[in-house]
């Protein structure tokens, strides 16, 4: 079960999110697009490497890279995409479901787009789950956005090396280090516009 963390680590947190996520808003424009290229071009790289058929990804939002023109051609591939829903009624909970060009999509109370198909994707089916984030260390920790809907939906498959976990990032949200709560469930690699980073880590199939 999650537990509260203690407000010496949540104020940290929560300054460390505010401060990231304003440089990450403050990328200018061309240097942005840049970055996104060189992301989906090492991201692409890393799903034939590992043969991935099935990804789930995310709808951008508040500065994310934006991966959704890698998932378009990705489907032309013959590859079955999902992007993240967040329940309205449980509160912490979400679902991935199958998501395609033409699907129509609304907007969460967060405002981050979501399909509408209710076609729902088990966790364990994907061969690579591309997870967005605030901040990275070279240990696999990650600090999203405080509300723990990935670390919760990963906890049953917490020691499992499927799905890959694979953050989304651009490199100046890569800190030193991050405290791992004991519910926090780490990374086994990055893909930022630099390439693609490992975390050492037992059950990591990124490092055979």
């Amino acid at each position: 079960m999650h537990q509260p963390p203690d407000s010496k680590n949540s104020d940290s947190k929560a300054l460390l999110r505010q401060d990231l996520r304003k440089k990450r808003s403050d990328l200018p424009l061309q240097q942005r697009m840049n970055h996104d290229l060189a992301i989906q071009k090492h991201m692409l790289a890393l799903v034939q490497t590992q043969g991935a058929r099935k990804i789930a990804c995310y709808w951008p939002f508040n500065g994310e890279p934006d991966l959704i023109p890698l998932c378009r051609d990705l489907l032309d591939q013959g590859c079955e995409i999902a992007l993240p829903v967040i329940s309205e009624n449980l509160r912490g909970s979400m679902q991935f479901f199958s998501w395609q060009k033409d699907t129509q999509l609304i907007k969460n109370r967060f405002g981050i787009f979501e399909p509408t198909t209710k076609a729902p994707v088990r966790i364990s089916e994907f061969d690579i789950l591309v997870i967005p984030l605030v901040a990275y260390d070279l240990k696999g920790n990650r600090v999203g956005m405080g509300a723990g809907y990935y670390d919760r939906h990963l906890e049953a498959l917490r020691t499992q090396p499927a799905p890959l976990r694979v953050g989304a990032a651009y490199r100046l949200q890569e800190i030193a280090a991050i405290e791992r709560n004991k519910w926090d469930i780490p990374l086994h690699g990055v893909v930022n516009e630099r390439g693609s980073v490992t975390f050492v880590s037992e059950n990591n199939p990124l490092e055979n």
